[in-house]
């Protein structure tokens, strides 16, 4: 084969190798997709994924309350973690020390609030049975993270894409 063929034949293929990378990515399915490029907001997708568990779940009236409970406490840390972020244009202007301290901070608030917001879960979770605890269990509160690899169907098996 010509050298001229080889260069046409390798770039044909970097040429198809990329537009199908670009295809998959405007998708809007894949690791950046649902819900970051479906144009919901975070609060909205959580308040679906929520009802959607609430109409697994099957509560009883007495579990009402501790659902309402657990709910009302995720809702209010959403909403304290996104006042809370800091101003990425004046974190960029710190010198790199006073950055990571003011990041390990941040940290260290996040590691309070997630120690909470586990006696919060643990409270409603005891309260379910069995078979609840189960349908918890396999709710994935973000839809699933897909982070490279093919993506699979229900019980591992193949899925679209």
């Amino acid at each position: 084969m010509k050298r001229s063929t080889r260069m046409i034949v390798a770039a044909l293929a970097i040429l198809g190798i990329s537009t199908g990378g670009f295809a998959y990515a405007a998708r809007g399915d894949g690791a950046c997709g649902a819900p970051m490029m479906s144009g919901k907001a975070p609060g909205e997708y959580m308040g679906k994924r929520l009802e959607r568990l609430h109409t697994e779940l099957k509560l009883s009236p007495e579990q009402e309350t501790a659902w309402q409970a657990w709910t009302g406490d995720m809702k209010e840390k959403m909403t304290q973690m996104r006042e809370g972020r800091p101003d990425a244009t004046a974190m960029a202007k710190l010198p790199a020390p006073e950055r990571m301290a003011q990041m390990l901070e941040r940290h260290k608030e996040r590691q309070k609030e997630m120690e909470a917001g586990l006696a919060s879960l643990r409270e409603f979770y005891g309260k379910l049975n069995p078979e609840q605890q189960k349908v918890f269990d396999s709710f994935k509160p973000f839809g699933g993270h897909r982070h490279g690899g093919p993506r699979r169907g229900p019980e591992g098996g193949p899925g679209r894409g």
